[in-house]
């Protein structure tokens, strides 16, 4: 599934009128057009946009459908509404989304999780680093107002919430599996 996601999301980078048609709109959402709320994440605004959010969802997806493939399959689900619903209730000023980095974040946070879950096998300290640096990211982009890694966005602002959202999502799908050892 993560890498028909991938290949959704560069099929998307290539065709604006299949951007058109799934990218995050909230006009549109409140028109009825809600399957935007789950295919606005797969596209992009622009090769580094759709590079770097890549770089971190297809490792940390292939790896965490490797070993929670039910799991993952449902956070495909879920993550996009949830990130969806919350940048439509608590930022009425955003107009479009669009990216997997929400999502991506997300899946980085539950893989480090399920891993720090494994101590015998992973080191704790490098998946407290990772969560450390995704919650380092994330203030970094909340005060600012830039993408950390992402360029080329001169008429698009960073939306920290959809990262915030999915590290969320990470959070609870990780605790779930915990309660339901």
């Amino acid at each position: 599934m993560t890498l028909v996601l991938a290949l959704l999301a560069s099929l998307a980078l290539v065709s604006d009128s299949v951007t058109g048609w799934l990218i995050y709109d909230r006009a549109l959402i409140f028109k009825g057009e809600i399957w935007r709320m789950w295919t606005g994440h797969v596209v992009h605004f622009g090769s580094s946009h759709f590079i770097w959010n890549l770089a971190v969802f297809v490792p940390s997806g292939c790896w965490l459908e490797r070993l929670w493939p039910v799991r993952t399959r449902w956070f495909y689900l879920a993550c996009p509404l949830v990130i969806s619903l919350a940048l439509l209730w608590l930022d009425p000023s955003l107009v479009r989304y669009a990216g997997l980095s929400g999502l991506a974040t997300g899946m980085l946070v539950l893989l480090a999780g399920r891993q720090l879950g494994r101590r015998k096998q992973e080191p704790a300290w490098f998946w407290l680093s990772v969560l450390i640096l995704v919650a380092a990211k994330i203030v970094l982009e909340l005060f600012t107002g830039t993408p950390l890694l992402v360029s080329g966005f001169a008429d698009v602002r960073t939306v920290p919430l959809a990262h915030i959202f999915g590290a969320v999502c990470g959070v609870v799908f990780w605790a779930a599996a915990r309660c339901g050892k």
